[in-house]
């Protein structure tokens, strides 16, 4: 379902053209006539006696090369007087029955039925002057040998005429026998000129041909069904080879690809980028603003069981919406009533000071660097304070892996209920993985469609290498209806499940409506 848009364009690119072609066909009729083929050959009325042709599927198949042949093409042309070559004829064996189905295809449905009626005609006419010309061929060697025959009866009359003797007993016998012989020749010979002049061609026209009244080509239902469900095979395997080969994460479900999935917090329907500040701020009603709702009720439940007070918010790639995660969720933990700091960690590429149109002073790196943390102080909205990135050192990576960011973070405990942390993008470079060692708990932010199950796979391991406490991934720029669920959102938590009505307690407890 994923991929319907997919499986839809192929039904359309296989369907459309078909048609198409379908209509600007031209209209083509096809006739059709029946012969009956004798397997037996042509009786005779000098012989009783019967024979049957040993193979009669192999002697029709051979009649429908007759038919096929170029001597029936060429009686057609004769018969029909056309000037060029007719249209090819069709033979076809029906069952099991010595009954050949004739058909030619031709634009006009009269002409389609002339030919196939001439073909039968023509096929008729072939076999009958093949089985004439055989039993010329006979009757000719006949006359040869009667011929024969007379030349040595008169032979022997000379020879008798001319004899001395009063004995001729033999050669008068001999005569006999060849005038004998010679009589039997001559009347085989008149049989043949009887059943020439009876010879039907072996064959006989069961139904002719008439003219036929739809075309058999276009069709265009029958093409469009046939390319309806050739369009849905092929969109079928695109979709599933298009799903087989993106990994890219667009829903929950594409998460248990992973080994083991951290469970998700949240999941941040589609929502237009803007640098008006955070949508929590700007709009608190909007329907997206539920999402971070909900991923506050989430982090407060994790206080249930242990200490999560600094939370540290990171992507694999930039861009992916940490930064804008991280801050509405410091919006709404303030607008809870808690007491929250929000901290731009991002030293390479800080945004929260643009977001909230905070102006350049003291932040983060002046902290570290022994300036007083109270300077670095800025108020949002009540509630609300941030500490800024600060002017960018030359060594991102050591200052937020030292022990100066976990006594700071020490003394935020200390002063704030919650402590909000933006930092850089997992992949690109190791500033997240190293400052995740001094936090509570690291917010994994994943845009859908975005980020690839291998991506999203690495930065995981990446922080597991270093033990960071991954507390669960909030899905970003969720569309459909995946992005619908409500605030109590289930969540699966590496074997366990944890009951919607547990997170309507906790949000009962926390005072939220």
């Amino acid at each position: 379902m994923r991929r319907l848009w997919v499986v839809a364009v192929a039904v359309v690119v296989v369907v459309v053209p078909a048609v198409a072609l379908s209509a600007l066909q031209n209209p083509v009729y096809e006739a059709e006539g029946r012969v009956l083929l004798r397997t037996t050959p042509a009786p005779s009325i000098f012989d009783s006696s019967t024979l049957s042709v040993l193979n009669p599927d192999r002697f029709v198949q051979n009649e429908i090369a007759v038919m096929q042949g170029a001597a029936v093409a060429e009686q057609v042309r004769t018969d029909l007087g056309l000037a060029a070559e007719p249209t090819p004829v069709t033979g076809t064996a029906i069952g099991t029955n010595d009954v050949i189905a004739v058909t030619v295809r031709s634009g006009d449905p009269v002409v389609a039925a002339r030919l196939v009626n001439g073909y039968i005609d023509a096929y008729i006419t072939t076999k009958r002057n093949q089985a004439v010309d055989s039993l010329v061929a006979a009757g000719t060697v006949l006359q040869s040998k009667v011929t024969d025959f007379q030349n040595k009866i008169e032979a022997l009359d000379t020879a008798i005429n001319a004899s001395t003797t009063d004995d001729d007993s033999a050669s008068v016998a001999q005569r006999s026998l060849l005038v004998g012989q010679q009589a039997l020749f001559t009347q085989r010979i008149q049989q043949i000129q009887v059943d020439a002049a009876l010879s039907g061609g072996g064959a006989q026209v069961v139904r002719p041909a008439t003219e036929p009244i739809d075309p058999v080509e276009p069709t265009p239902v029958r093409t469009a069904a046939l390319a309806l469900v050739i369009g849905l095979l092929l969109g079928l395997a695109a979709a599933l080879a298009v799903d087989h080969l993106d990994d890219a994460i667009t829903s929950p479900d594409d998460l248990d690809r992973l080994e083991t999935p951290p469970p998700v917090l949240a999941m941040v329907p589609v929502q237009a980028r803007t640098d008006h500040g955070p949508v929590a701020v700007s709009n608190p009603t909007a329907p997206v603003v539920e999402a971070f709702r909900t991923l506050r009720t989430n982090v407060n439940f994790f206080g249930v069981e242990r200490a999560v007070r600094v939370i540290e918010v990171t992507s694999s790639l930039a861009g992916e919406g940490k930064t804008t995660t991280a801050s509405n969720l410091a919006v709404v933990l303030a607008q809870a009533g808690n007491e929250v700091v929000l901290v731009d960690a991002d030293l390479r590429n800080p945004a929260v000071a643009a977001l909230f149109g905070l102006t350049g002073r003291s932040g983060l790196t002046d902290a570290l660097m022994g300036e007083a943390l109270h300077t670095t102080f800025q108020e949002a909205i009540a509630h609300l304070t941030i500490i800024t990135a600060g002017p960018p050192p030359p060594n991102p990576s050591e200052i937020l892996s030292g022990d100066r960011l976990a006594k700071l973070f020490d003394e935020l405990r200390t002063r704030f209920d919650y402590v909000i942390v933006d930092s850089a993008p997992v992949l690109p470079v190791s500033d997240s993985v190293a400052l995740s060692r001094h936090v509570d708990g690291v917010l994994v932010v994943v845009e859908c469609g975005r980020v690839s199950v291998g991506q999203l796979r690495q930065t995981l391991t990446s922080l597991s290498q270093v033990a960071a406490p991954v507390l669960g991934i909030v899905l970003n720029q969720v569309s459909g209806k995946a992005a619908g669920y409500g605030t109590a959102y289930e969540y699966r938590s590496r074997g366990s499940r944890t009951l919607r009505a547990d997170l309507q307690l906790a949000e009962r407890d926390a005072g939220i409506d």
